[in-house]
């Protein structure tokens, strides 16, 4: 099962992150499907499921889950950066590059905890 399945779900079915073990599960995730292998979810309605801008959306959720800004406003601007940088290239068709910065942003994220 893919490491999606441990991330709770909103009233509306939207998924969210709650912890740094979401955020590091979701990165895995997001690096085996991005960025169209996403699994259906047969209990999602089809606006609401996992898709590139979506995955992307709750990465970026994520940085203020291992960072809050109150401690460390710093360390999210790079971070932020390659979250770009890495759709960008997802979206370019570069999957290889996509996952390499995404790989690099979990580094940045995990290396430090």
């Amino acid at each position: 099962m893919l490491a999606a399945a441990t991330v709770s779900y909103l009233e509306d079915n939207m998924p969210t992150l709650k912890t740094v073990d979401d955020l590091y599960n979701h990165i895995g995730y997001v690096v085996l499907c991005a960025p169209d292998k996403f699994p259906v979810r047969d209990y999602l309605r089809p606006e609401d499921q996992m898709n590139l801008d979506l995955a992307f959306e709750q990465l970026r959720a994520g940085v203020k889950i291992a960072y809050p800004s109150e401690f460390h406003p710093e360390k999210r601007a790079p971070l932020y950066t390659l979250l770009d940088q890495s759709l960008s290239a997802y979206k370019a068709g570069d999957r290889l590059k996509g996952a390499h910065l995404l790989q690099d942003f979990q580094d940045n994220i995990f290396k430090s905890a």
